[in-house]
């Protein structure tokens, strides 16, 4: 079994659940059941096209 990392709420520290790294593709909410904190967790990296903003060009540019 491949190595898995513990995610853990925000607030209390209590353990939610386990994962693959990299295993969120997209936004997940869950509401702690302990302390009732919402933990709201993300895809740790974009890949390197998203990382970069767009140049916005103000005015007099």
């Amino acid at each position: 079994m491949r190595d898995q990392e513990q995610i853990r709420c925000c607030a209390c520290a209590r353990l939610l659940f386990c994962a693959e790294p990299d295993a969120l593709s997209g936004i997940l909410t869950i509401k702690c059941p302990r302390c009732r904190a919402m933990n709201i967790l993300r895809p740790r990296a974009l890949s390197p096209e998203r990382d970069q903003r767009p140049q916005v060009k103000g005015p007099g540019q």
